[in-house]
């Protein structure tokens, strides 16, 4: 029997960050990234069904078996086999928007094409079947609109028969260039009209009829679905609807996904539960809230953490509290009744009414039991997103060596972020993204690098560096963005690729942490380092003073005792910075770091209340300085330092982590 002639298949599936960064809540995040990864995952399994092979990710069938569960479930679909539901590892996003593939020479890439529109089709068909065709008599040409915008908005491209590496002839690809629609648009997609067809700016009845539209399909689809003031595209409305009706079309999957309030007050929660004499107060003030806050009750899913899992399980009384709404646990939130279903959009004539006067009545008694509970948690949660660094060469020399290394590594990214309390939104080959609590972030970040080392540790049977001068080692950077509740995804997810590729990557040269802090307001704080400046003391640089600065709960919240004080930073803000050495002075790398020890160590003696020895403040001020300082690698990956002049950024970072992001 002859052997097929084969060839190479780069194929794409796009928007990748026009999709998922448009989100509202968590669950539209994660929806937008398991849709594309399923959506890929068709023809990926088009490709094993034509007898060809994936390269890139390197997903191996053996005997019928494949090796990554999601893009194994979906072969099991299409050949109507059964697969195991409650496989939780169908729920995470683990396959890429693009892949390289090995196929035979006269294989048609359109059939890839066929399984995507075909697989697609049936989620949106279930949406509209269920849920739209009820109501689209109410909009104005709403199914005309539907068909428009679902049969329109993919963008796929396909490359066969190239011999050059696909991950640099990525970077040539077009990019996605939205169409932007008429009428009145949608609250996610900008570009995109919304479904009731009608445009408020017209007259009262068109407004009317908008509004009416929405609130049926509201009461159909169920309250706390869609946003009382949201109008959505298609595009936007199968995001959001796609897990109700995922049972029916491929498998269940989360239909509760935790707010970002909710993943801010984990640790917190885990804390309260944990002191016997707060449980009971616990459990009123979920009653109190269930009673005060309309639709506060059974917002959450616990179960999705094993820490709150574990501890429902051993005080069932518990359930309750754990699974408030997130906001329930933050006085700004209690305190707004535009937050809670029957106080919002009242109008200003409503304050003086009865019904307000009670509700006020109301917080201040969720307010005092909230207070009873401990410390306020933190309103800040963290992104972070990794992504491998000088795949291709490697890629092209060790093959199989390196897709092993990757999926291994990916495999582990789920338990690992599992572990600190947090959630995977995608975990394939070398890319990582995962939303956890503030807490969490750093040590997450600095165990995904160590496992990412590991595993290619262990396919090549000894360190990388082996392979230094031929450039042909990886390493993994990252990014960590500490992001109020309250910030728009959108502006999350791309401060994060910012971060990762342009201060991580570009900046700080690859191997490297970048981490940021955003308030309301906006980004506030930038610091970046090599991971070896990040790792310089045990486990990483910031738990390490964390621990050592938070042992005194006293010191931890008296902003007098604190071992460094809001105002010592912004005198050395003030004094020492402006202060900057000749970089061509005769001083020594070494003279000029003992300087500027000497300056703030000055500065910290005198912000000081307590006594503190000076020789002891000196070499508390050497272990400081790494994150008083800018760190980048030069061309040839040695780490270099400015020493001329300091930078608070990481010491900004260091406080706002010993706060938990709670001005005190």
């Amino acid at each position: 029997m002859a052997v097929k002639e084969m060839t190479i298949l780069d194929f794409s599936i796009g928007p990748v960050q026009g999709f998922i960064a448009r989100a509202r809540r968590t669950r539209d995040f994660w929806a937008g990234s398991f849709l594309l990864s399923y959506l890929a995952g068709q023809a990926m399994a088009v490709i094993l069904e034509n007898e060809g092979n994936l390269i890139l990710p390197a997903i191996v069938k053996n005997k019928g078996n494949i090796s990554d569960p999601l893009l194994q479930a979906i072969d099991s679909l299409r050949k109507d086999k059964s697969i195991n539901h409650i496989d939780e590892n169908l729920k995470i996003a683990t396959l890429p928007n693009r892949f390289r593939a090995e196929v035979p020479i006269d294989f048609d890439p359109n059939k890839c094409v066929e399984a995507i529109n075909e697989a697609w089709g049936n989620l949106c068909n279930a949406v509209w079947n269920r849920y739209l065709q009820p109501v689209a008599g109410l909009g104005e040409k709403t199914e005309e609109i539907w068909k428009r915008q679902i049969n329109n908005f993919w963008e796929i491209v396909w490359v066969m028969g190239e011999t050059n590496s696909s991950l640099e002839r990525r970077k040539n690809w077009r990019s996605y260039i939205p169409t932007v629609e008429f009428g009145d648009k949608c609250s996610l997609f900008e570009n995109l009209q919304e479904l009731s067809g009608f445009i408020r700016a017209k007259n009262k009845e068109q407004r009317e009829k908008q509004d009416n539209f929405w609130a049926v399909l509201r009461k159909q689809i169920g309250r706390y679905e869609i946003d009382e003031k949201e109008r959505l595209s298609a595009i936007a409305l199968v995001k959001r609807l796609f897990p109700l009706v995922a049972p029916d079309v491929l498998w269940e999957v989360p239909i509760r996904y935790p707010s970002t309030p909710y993943l801010a007050a984990v640790t917190w929660l885990e804390k309260v539960a944990s002191d016997s004499e707060k449980v009971q107060l616990a459990q009123k003030y979920a009653a109190d809230c269930i009673n005060y806050l309309p639709g506060a009750a059974s917002r959450e899913n616990p179960g999705i953490f094993p820490v709150l899992q574990r501890v429902c399980s051993e005080n069932p009384g518990l359930l309750e509290f754990f699974s408030l709404d997130g906001k329930c646990f933050f006085e700004d939130a209690i305190c707004n009744p535009r937050v809670w279903e029957e106080q919002k959009d009242k109008k200003t004539s409503y304050k003086v009414s009865t019904v307000y006067q009670e509700y006020e009545q109301n917080i201040k008694v969720l307010k005092k039991k909230l207070k009873q509970l401990g410390d306020l948690p933190s309103p800040f949660y963290a992104m972070v997103l990794m992504d491998g660094d000088l795949l291709g060469k490697l890629l092209q020399k060790f093959p199989q060596e390196v897709s092993k290394a990757l999926g291994c590594f990916s495999q582990k990214v789920p338990q690992i972020v599992q572990k600190h309390n947090g959630i995977t939104i995608y975990a394939g080959g070398d890319d990582v993204l995962a939303l956890l609590p503030l807490e969490s972030a750093i040590p997450t970040a600095a165990e995904l690098r160590k496992n990412y080392f590991e595993e290619f540790n262990k396919v090549f049977s000894k360190d990388l560096s082996r392979n230094y001068q031929e450039n042909l080692h990886t390493t993994i950077s990252g990014a960590i963005v500490y992001a109020h509740y309250t910030t728009v995804f959108t502006e999350v997810y791309t401060e994060a690729q910012r971060l990762l590729s342009k201060v991580a990557k570009d900046e700080t040269g690859r191997d490297s942490l970048a981490i940021t802090i955003w308030k309301r307001a906006g980004r506030v704080i930038t610091w970046s380092a090599p991971w070896e400046v990040v790792l310089k003391k045990e486990p990483n640089i910031f738990s390490y003073f964390i621990k050592r600065f938070g042992k005194d709960k006293e010191n931890y919240n008296n902003e007098e005792r604190q071992e460094f004080t809001t105002s010592f930073i912004y005198n050395l803000q003030s004094r020492i910075i402006p202060f900057k050495l000749d970089e061509d002075s005769s001083m020594t790398i070494e003279e000029k770091v003992s300087l500027f020890t000497d300056l703030i160590t000055a500065e910290y003696l005198k912000s000081r209340s307590r006594k503190i020895d000076q020789k002891e403040a000196r070499v508390l001020i050497q272990e400081l300085l790494p994150l008083c300082q800018k760190w980048w690698r030069d061309e040839n990956g040695k780490i270099q330092s400015k020493v001329e002049s300091l930078e608070l950024a990481g010491l900004f970072i260091l406080k706002f982590l010993l706060q938990k992001g709670v001005e005190r």
